[in-house]
């Protein structure tokens, strides 16, 4: 599921802060900041005239999205927070700070997670406040204690269908953001924080490579990883960023979902067991978030080695031939 944020000129919001935090949360849906502007005309919001008002440009770069939300400080007619019409859903904040000292930004993603219910079927509305994402919020006082509780209730989850493999993985990611915006709205924290928070737990060191490689491999390895070194490549190899006491296989887990691109190597040796199921879960990332996945040729190799089926189409670098330029050719694909 793909999901596009916008935002008018009367909020200050920096939705591509908002979104990389989502996506740093979201394993199965992708948030993306819209390049496209609107405007509100009327001094109300009324469904459905407001939605049809939207221009051209905008509904048609919506129309490369499952969804899309958009947020304005202007107010419904009916004082709703939101309504939504076809795939497209107008998120209002007017008289926000008269409701809680919590900001905008976990309001946002606060309605973001209760959207996402939405889309799956997720319960159904309650009509009091009980702190539960489905909510009515007639008395919109109730989205302060809302935020800070950020559940959903045993009655909602047992009248949710989860049968399929995607409501399943949605309601993770509702989960998840809501276990995040508890624990930063108990404290009077923006999310927004999540990102840096997050940042000094690894040290702000942020990887732009993976490389996925054969471990009888390791001699030009370690080579290749000097020169990208040289090149200002923060390169992730198992040898120089395994935790001692943990798992590999969590470390990188955690880099699968967060890394820039993977480089993925092979030689005479061809692919090692678990390079194999490493190549996978990266093509997996690739199709959500858009990581690189580059093919490289080790010198040693006798000939253009067999790929996989789903390597083949990618473009590979190959060092066989000349390997400073290859290099570089890596270097520049990574960054």
């Amino acid at each position: 599921m793909k999901i596009v944020i916008y935002k008018d000129n009367t909020l200050p919001l920096d939705l591509d802060k908002v979104c990389k935090v989502l996506n740093g949360i979201s394993k199965s849906v992708k948030f993306v900041a819209g390049t496209e502007s609107f405007h509100i005309s009327t001094s109300q919001i009324n469904t459905p005239s407001t939605y049809k008002e939207l221009s051209q440009k905008i509904n048609r770069e919506i129309q490369k999205y499952d969804h899309a939300i958009l947020v304005t400080n202007v107010q419904y007619d009916n004082n709703y927070f939101f309504e939504s019409h076809q795939n497209k859903v107008i998120i209002s904040f007017f008289g926000w700070h008269r409701l809680t000292d919590l900001p905008i930004t976990n309001g946002l993603v606060y309605f973001i997670a209760s959207l996402m219910g939405d889309f799956i079927h997720l319960g159904s509305p309650h009509d009091t406040n009980e702190g539960c994402l489905n909510d009515f919020w007639q008395d919109k006082r109730g989205v302060n204690v809302g935020m800070r509780s950020a559940f959903v209730c045993a009655r909602c989850i047992e009248k949710t269908d989860f049968s399929t493999q995607g409501t399943r993985e949605i309601y993770k990611d509702i989960k998840s953001i809501l276990n995040i915006l508890s624990n930063y709205s108990r404290n009077g924290q923006d999310i927004l924080d999540f990102e840096m928070i997050e940042k000094e737990k690894t040290g702000n060191k942020k990887f732009d490579v993976f490389l996925c490689h054969n471990s009888d491999d390791k001699p030009f390895i370690k080579i290749i990883n000097d020169k990208l070194k040289q090149g200002q490549v923060n390169t992730w190899l198992d040898e120089e960023q395994l935790s001692p006491g943990k798992t590999w296989q969590t470390e990188l887990e955690e880099q699968i979902s967060s890394i820039g691109s993977v480089a993925v190597f092979v030689g005479k040796n061809g692919l090692g067991p678990w390079q194999a199921n490493e190549i996978r879960a990266f093509l997996s990332e690739f199709v959500n978030r858009g990581c690189p996945v580059i093919p490289v040729i080790l010198p040693d190799a006798p000939s253009v080695p067999e790929l996989p089926i789903f390597l083949k189409q990618m473009t590979w670098v190959d060092l066989r031939k000349e390997f400073q330029g290859g290099i570089s050719r890596l270097v520049k694909a990574v960054k």
